[in-house]
């Protein structure tokens, strides 16, 4: 976990919209309803007051009651939305458990409160769950201090990223510190909605995101990895200054691709699709670019900051610069690591350059 929180999600850096992707047909839930995707397994929408206006979350259907992939945040109009899927779609059937892909607020926020009013286990991945409650245990100031430390040591403005909108605190989204019942881990099988459902760690855009595979019935729930139109945020934070997820993320993909050419993937935003590997080669070829314009950036001395034109031709405002930074830093490390750049410290700043 970070100081980005589920803020991940409304950065998210746009790509090329996806080509040659082979969409559900039909129109995405309306919102309170539900739209069964396979026997036991119902896709609802929860709206999300961000720029990103919607989670996709996945309801199971078992003999005694049903298993949720991700939740919602910890904000009325996600709550609004489970109360009427408590009368749409529950139908008086007990939620039994709670199952979150990653330690983002989006995804995680509501789940003290789907425990406590239907008496649900909580189920995630015990990095995440150590990691969301280390950050929501943190003293405010000092997350507000570390994380300008680290925006000011790679060139950042730090008072006009706040005059902006930038660094507010976003820890209410998730609702509190969750005690959970269930550790799943990369392998980890659950008999649900009349699958068997393998998780698959994946990491890049956060540590212990977990995907879920029906091999036999070629389903994958995506979680934020593999999404139909965006590129998840992927960033180094204050947190793990000298990191290099964009190593993971995309050594992540190649594991996805063995999901095979015709399943379906179900993804925490956008639509249902099939094309997975052509979607995996588009997110791949996106920061394989991305570090091709670094590469001849960088053959004069620049800050992680002074990339942010180069890569997203714009300009990014509050919490979208930092994300930016993050993403910027990423790809920088990609290449510090293979020694193809190096970095120096001038002045209290750090500065990147091609070896």
């Amino acid at each position: 976990m970070s100081e980005l929180g589920g803020l991940t999600r409304e950065g998210a850096l746009f790509a090329n919209p996806a080509r040659d992707l082979e969409y559900l047909p039909g129109e995405p839930p309306e919102p309170g309803h539900a739209r069964e995707i396979a026997p036991g397994l119902w896709w609802l929408r929860v709206p999300l007051p961000m720029e990103l206006n919607h989670i996709n979350i996945w309801l199971h259907e078992d003999a005694h009651g049903w298993t949720v992939v991700d939740t919602g945040m910890a904000e009325d109009v996600c709550r609004q939305a489970w109360e009427s899927f408590d009368r749409t779609v529950l139908d008086g059937r007990p939620l039994r458990r709670v199952f979150i892909t990653h330690d983002h607020p989006d995804h995680m926020g509501l789940a003290g409160w789907l425990a406590e009013r239907y008496g649900a286990q909580v189920w995630m991945s015990a990095w995440g769950h150590e990691s969301s409650q280390r950050f929501l245990r943190m003293d405010p100031d000092e997350v507000q201090t570390r994380t300008a430390d680290f925006l000011a040591a790679h060139g950042m403005d730090v008072a006009a990223f706040r005059s902006t909108g930038g660094g507010r605190d976003h820890r209410t989204w998730f609702g509190g510190l969750v005690d959970i019942d269930g550790k799943p881990g990369d392998g980890t099988v659950l008999q649900m909605g009349g699958g068997h459902w393998h998780a698959i760690e994946t990491g890049g855009h956060c540590g212990g995101h977990l995907c879920l595979h029906d091999a036999e019935r070629e389903l994958l729930i995506s979680g934020d990895q593999v999404l139909p139109q965006i590129s998840p945020n992927v960033s180094v934070l204050a947190s793990a200054p000298e990191a290099d997820p964009l190593r993971e993320f995309l050594s992540s993909l190649e594991r996805l691709r063995r999901c095979g050419t015709d399943t379906l993937v179900l993804p925490s935003h956008g639509r249902p699709f099939r094309g997975l590997e052509r979607r995996i080669d588009a997110l791949t070829g996106h920061h394989h670019r991305e570090l091709d314009k670094l590469r001849e950036f960088y053959r004069e001395p620049h800050t992680a900051n002074d990339a942010l034109p180069v890569m997203f031709g714009r300009v990014l405002r509050g919490i979208h610069r930092m994300l930016g930074l993050g993403e910027a830093l990423a790809h920088l490390h990609y290449l510090r690591a293979d020694g193809e750049i190096e970095r120096f410290e001038e002045g209290g700043v750090f500065r990147f350059v091609r070896t």
